[in-house]
Parts: C-alpha cells; sequence; structure tokens
C-alpha cells in the first residue's frame, strides 16, 4: 500500500467531481446519485509561464513517439475538449497533443444506450480504443462479456509514470491481468450539515469532533436521535446511497476482487457490524423515509434547518454558489466532514472514488490510448495545477477556507485508507439482487429488513453468480 498511499496524497487535491445530469439525457436518480467525473485544469486558465513549465515538466515523464496519432472516446460526455465547468481542453489533451501530436475522437451516446451501443460498435469492428470505468459499473463484468482487453502489454509498471499508480491498478486485477487502467484515485461521499442547525440544537459541530477524534458512529446516531421529529418536520439522515459509503467505514465491502477472483464479504463481522447499524438507524426513524416525498431526496431541508444530515460527494457543490446556495444555504453556514468513523474499526476507512479507463475489445489504437492515460497521470500530478484546482473552488464555486481546508483533510485521510466495493460492476442480475431494496443491502434503510435475514435471501444466489462469472474469467485468454 506504500506506493497507493503515496500516489493518493500527490494526486487526490486535485479530484474535483461534477455531476454528470448537466450532461446526460437522463434524470435518473441512481445516476446523478453515483456518477462524477473529474475535472482536469486546462492550460487556458493557466499564465502563459506557468502553462509551459508544467507542460515541460510533464513531458520529462512521457517517453517515445505514437505512430497512429487518434484515439478514439466513447460517452455520453466529452471531459477532454469541452465540460460543464466551461474548460475548452484538459491539459491532458494538451500533453497528448505536444508531445504525440496526438487527437481524441469522439463518438457519442447517451447513458442509457451506452452498454448496448458499445456492444453493437465492437460487433461491427468499429475500432472504438476506450471508455470511461470510474463509475465502476462495468468493471469486472466487461470482462467477461469480452468487452475489454487487458493493457499490461502496453505499460511497464515499474516506470517513473506508472509506478505510482501500480498499487492502485493491483486492487482491480482480475485473474492475473489488469483491464481497468486506474489513473487516479479520488475522495468519495462526505456528510453536509447547516451549521446553524447544529448550533439551534446545541450540537458540538462534527467538525470539531472530527478534530478531537470524537466523529464516529455513536456521534452520528446521538445526534440524529435528539435531532430527528417527524410531527416537528425535522428529518435525519438523507440521500440516494448511504448504504455503501457506511459500509465502506468498516473497513470491509461487500464485492469485491481478491487474489484476482470475485468474492463476497457477506459473513464478516464487519459488515454485519456495518449493517446492524444501518438497521439501527432505520428503525429509531433516523432515516428520512422518501416515501413521504414521492422517493425523492430534499436536499434544500438543510439549508431550511429541517433536515440534520445528507450523504453524497462533492460534486453537490463544485459549481456556482448561486445554484446549490438555494440547497444547502450561504456559504458561511454549510459544511461537510467525512462518513463518521466505525468505532470498532482498527482504521478510519474511507469510501473513494476513482478517474479510470478501460481499453476496448478490438481496440485500433491501444498503443495511443496507454499513452494517453500517461498524459492523465502528468497533468494531475503538478502541483501548480493543484493549486489552480484550489482557486477554483474558492473564486468559481464560493467555497470558504474552511470548506477547502476540509476537502485537503478528507483527501488526506483517504489516501491512508481507501475502499471499494464493485458490486455495481458485476453481473447484472447479481447486482439488481444485491442493490434491491426488497432483498439486498438497501433493504436495511428502505425496509428496515434484519441483515440476517437479507443475508439469507441473498448469499446461495450471488455465490452462483460469483461461480459462473470466476469461471467465465477463467476461459479468457
Amino acid at each position: 500500500m506504500r506506493n497507493l498511499k503515496k500516489m493518493l496524497s500527490g494526486l487526490l487535491a486535485l479530484s474535483f467531481c461534477i455531476g454528470l445530469a448537466a450532461c446526460a439525457d437522463s434524470t435518473d436518480p441512481e445516476m446523478t446519485a453515483t456518477t462524477a467525473l473529474t475535472v482536469e485544469i486546462n492550460t487556458a486558465e493557466l499564465s502563459e509561464e506557468d502553462a509551459g513549465s508544467i507542460q515541460q515538466a510533464a513531458s520529462e515523464l512521457l517517453t517515445g513517439e505514437l505512430e497512429n496519432k487518434t484515439i478514439k472516446w466513447f460517452s455520453f460526455y466529452d471531459p477532454f475538449h469541452a465540460t460543464t465547468a466551461g474548460n475548452t481542453k484538459a491539459l491532458s489533451l494538451e500533453l497528448f497533443e505536444e508531445k504525440y501530436g496526438g487527437e481524441i475522437e469522439y463518438i457519442p451516446t447517451t447513458w442509457a444506450n451506452r452498454f448496448n451501443d458499445l456492444s453493437t460498435k465492437l460487433i461491427g469492428g468499429d475500432g472504438i480504443d476506450f471508455i470511461a470505468g470510474g463509475d465502476l459499473d462495468s468493471y469486472p463484468k466487461g470482462v467477461a462479456n469480452n468487452q475489454f482487453e487487458a493493457f499490461d502489454g502496453y505499460v511497464d509498471f515499474d516506470s517513473q509514470i506508472w509506478s505510482g499508480v501500480k498499487d492502485l491498478n493491483d486492487y482491480f486485477e482480475l485473474n492475473g491481468k489488469h483491464y481497468l487502467i486506474a489513473v487516479q484515485a479520488t475522495s468519495g461521499q462526505v456528510v453536509y450539515y447547516n451549521r446553524n442547525t447544529i448550533e439551534a440544537f446545541g450540537f458540538d459541530e462534527p467538525a470539531d469532533l472530527l478534530e478531537e477524534g470524537k466523529w464516529d458512529w455513536d456521534a452520528f446516531k446521538n445526534m440524529l436521535l435528539d435531532f430527528c421529529d417527524t410531527e416537528s418536520d425535522q428529518y435525519g439522515l438523507d440521500g440516494w446511497f448511504n448504504e455503501q459509503p457506511l459500509m465502506l467505514t468498516s473497513g470491509v465491502p461487500s464485492v469485491e476482487l481478491k487474489d484476482g477472483k470475485l468474492v463476497h464479504n457477506f459473513f464478516s463481522p464487519e459488515i454485519e457490524r456495518s449493517m446492524t447499524f444501518m438497521n439501527d438507524l432505520f428503525n429509531n426513524g433516523l432515516v428520512a423515509d422518501k416515501n413521504l416525498f414521492n422517493w425523492t431526496t430534499h436536499i434544500e431541508y438543510i439549508g431550511e434547518g429541517k433536515e440534520l444530515f445528507y450523504i453524497s460527494g462533492l460534486y453537490e457543490i463544485n459549481s456556482s454558489p448561486d445554484i446549490w446556495t438555494k440547497t444547502f444555504g450561504q456559504p458561511e453556514d454549510v459544511m461537510f466532514v467525512p462518513l463518521p468513523k466505525d468505532p470498532s474499526a482498527d482504521n478510519y476507512y474511507m469510501p473513494a472514488g476513482i478517474e479510470a479507463y478501460m481499453l476496448c475489445k478490438g481496440a485500433q489504437n491501444p498503443e495511443g490510448v496507454m499513452r494517453f492515460m500517461e498524459c492523465c497521470i502528468a497533468a494531475s500530478s503538478d502541483e501548480r495545477t493543484i493549486q489552480i484546482g484550489i482557486d477554483k473552488q474558492k473564486n468559481d464555486y464560493g467555497w470558504t477556507d474552511e470548506m477547502v481546508e476540509m476537502s485537503a483533510k478528507i483527501t488526506e485521510m483517504t489516501a491512508e485508507n481507501p475502499m471499494y466495493d464493485i458490486h455495481a460492476g458485476c453481473p447484472t442480475d447479481m447486482y439488481n439482487l444485491i442493490d434491491s431494496g426488497e432483498f439486498g443491502i438497501r433493504a436495511s434503510f428502505i425496509n428496515g429488513t434484519d441483515w440476517a435475514v437479507t443475508r439469507e435471501a441473498l448469499v446461495d444466489a450471488v455465490q452462483v453468480y460469483i461461480d459462473d462469472f470466476n469461471a467465465s474469467v477463467e476461459l479468457i485468454v
């Protein structure tokens, strides 16, 4: 993990996640709750001197020549040429153009049809080169579906540019090969709150509790117990997908890759502890009942003092303050902290995100993709670009100094003990079962189902899916 921590410390600070709802053609709450993209700093935002310096430093890490200059990017968004943040060209693309004379051809699809469209294009031999993998919703199942290629033959993990992300890539190794191209880790979900509400109820502020080493499940639950009163329109914990980040604070995901094999952890004491905690939150009326609100979240309740906590990503406030202050409140009143620590865990485990891509089966230019991946790594490792990102948080997003400092702290904490759960990228039937609000891990929050009951309903079927998946991957050469 030493290299992973080193890599995370340098790269996490550059991770600015924004919701994709504005650039997708879907309002599906699952998509808006789980999907984020990394906004890369582009050279248009730098002075001419700084831009040249960054490019020179990064280019020293980039070696070799590239015969085929064009790579084909297939997605429902294009973060390289233009982004919803107003950037015109990512620094990674600038480097790719400058060093290799490369170009990215954007082939659009839609959120809803992206996987079907990809299959059609792969069958048609269109030579699609790479797609996004950071959502972890197509990995590892896409490998068994023969959609992706291993990229081991195109990189040297002992080289200067790849050594820093070797451990991160090894984390997702499948059957002895690397398919998920991990460029950098990112911070995951946080807990939002409004300081006025905290003060009005006489609570210790979560940020202070974190500093004192007291921000844990117990403090989190006790504040919810004191606050919640539906008759007075006081609701506790809101958010679409609270189960996974809270589970990950126990230090064990529901599903992961171990020694290159897919496994579940349903019988681990850590999972049982976290699911029992979440079940307890529900049974005490501490989770906002979405059934009362036509199955919608109400972020604006944070700003109105009617809701105590909201779990989501920082993309919620990575936009113009004219947008997010209408829901969360004024900048000086809004704050966030990491997920509370599991008091029984041996470390402070943090849900983490990832910027990652995948090399498509039959890619026409795999060498070009891997050289571009190196440009992405180089672009995100310069201190000047990190500072530019901080300036963006303050000047464009209206963040306070305390928000910036807390984001940096969460970055450091995530670097120490990052956690991932890959159940969304498992075979579709398996994912639907695990994620079901009726039978799956979400049942604790939606129906208050006891974990032992949920596990009994899940484990046999999930094990069959896992065995079938592992067997199918074994057949892939």
